[in-house]
C-alpha cells in the first residue's frame, strides 16, 4: 500500500486545485457497488469545473477507482450526508494528503455528529420516509401491489435511519445489521415485510400501519430543526423561501410534504395571503407557527 500511496501523491500533490485525498483498501466494503477495484480513492479538488469526474487506473498491478468531487460537495457536513457514499468514504478511509486540514476538520465534525447536524438528518431522514410511505400507499389504492412493497421498504429503511440517530448513531451502509443490535423491533418488522409467509398485500398493510403510527409519532421531534428555524420570523413563510433557506438546501426538494403533514398534524398553520402585485385576484399559501 505505501507504494500505492507514493504514487498517488506524486500524481496529484503537484496540482494546486487538490484540497486532499483519501484512501480505501477495498476489504469488505464496497462504496460504488462493485469488487473489481483493490483501492478507491477520493480527490477533492477546488476547480469550479469538476464535476464527480471517475478514474480507472492500475499502479504497481493494482486496480485503482478514482472518483475527483469538489470541495463543495463535501465541506458542508449537511451537504456531505447527502451525498451519503461521500461521507462513509471519508469517515472509514484514509486521509493521505490534507495540506489545509479540511477534510481532518470536517472528519471530526462528523464523528462528533452535533445535535444541528442530528437534527438535519432526522428532518432528511423522515421526508424520505413520508415521501416512500406516500408513494407506497397510492400504489396500494392503485392495486400495485409490487411497486408499494418497493416503496415501504424504501419507507422502513429511512426509518431505521430515524432511530439510529435518535441514538446518535450515524447509519452505515449496512444499516440493518447495524438496527439489529439497538432497535429489535423495527427489524423483526423489517423481517416480516421480507420473508413473512403471509401474502404481499399482507406484508405491505401490516409494515404500513406500523409506519403510519410512526410518521405521526415522530413528526415533532423529526422536524423540530425545521419549526425552530421559522421562529427566525412572525410572518408566515411561502414554500419558496422555505427552500432558499441557505440551512434547508439539502432538503429543499422534499419540503412540500413535510410542510403538508406539519399543517395535518397542527404543528403549522396554512395562511392564505393576497399578492398586491397581481392584477386578479391570486392567493397564495403560506406557514406559520400555531
Amino acid at each position: 500500500m505505501e507504494d500505492i500511496k507514493k504514487h498517488l501523491l506524486e500524481r496529484y500533490d503537484a496540482s494546486s486545485d487538490v484540497q486532499g485525498l483519501v484512501l480505501m483498501h477495498n476489504t469488505e466494503r464496497y462504496p460504488f457497488h462493485t469488487n473489481e477495484y483493490v483501492y478507491y480513492v477520493l480527490v477533492v479538488s477546488s476547480l469550479e469545473l469538476i464535476t464527480r469526474k471517475i478514474e480507472h487506473l492500475e499502479i504497481e498491478n493494482e486496480r485503482i477507482f478514482i472518483r475527483t468531487v469538489h470541495i463543495k460537495d463535501i465541506e458542508n457536513p449537511s451537504v456531505s450526508f447527502s451525498r451519503y457514499h461521500l461521507m462513509d468514504w471519508l469517515l472509514t478511509g484514509e486521509i493521505i494528503s490534507d495540506p489545509q486540514g479540511v477534510l481532518e476538520e470536517l472528519k471530526e465534525q462528523i464523528l462528533e455528529f452535533p445535535e444541528e447536524l442530528r437534527n438535519q438528518r432526522k428532518l432528511k431522514a423522515y421526508s424520505g420516509f413520508i415521501e416512500s410511505l406516500f408513494h407506497a400507499k397510492r400504489n396500494m389504492t392503485e392495486s400495485n401491489t409490487l411497486d408499494a412493497y418497493s416503496q415501504i421498504l424504501v419507507a422502513i429503511h429511512h426509518w431505521a435511519h430515524i432511530v439510529l440517530i435518535e441514538e446518535g448513531l450515524h447509519p452505515e451502509l449496512t444499516v440493518w445489521k447495524q438496527l439489529r443490535k439497538v432497535h429489535p423491533g423495527i427489524y423483526k418488522l423489517y423481517e416480516e415485510l421480507i420473508a413473512s409467509p403471509e401474502s404481499i398485500d399482507q406484508r405491505v398493510e401490516l409494515v404500513m400501519l406500523a409506519c403510519e403510527f410512526s410518521v405521526m409519532s415522530k413528526m415533532k421531534d423529526c422536524c423540530s430543526y425545521l419549526l425552530e428555524l421559522m421562529k427566525e420570523k412572525n410572518e408566515a413563510w411561502s414554500i419558496s423561501e422555505l427552500q432558499m433557506h441557505p440551512k434547508l438546501r439539502y432538503i429543499a426538494e422534499d419540503i412540500t410534504l413535510v410542510i403538508q403533514k406539519l399543517v395535518q398534524g397542527h404543528l403549522l398553520k396554512e395562511v392564505a395571503t393576497f399578492n398586491n402585485d397581481q392584477v386578479d385576484e391570486v392567493i397564495e399559501l403560506r406557514y406559520m407557527l400555531p
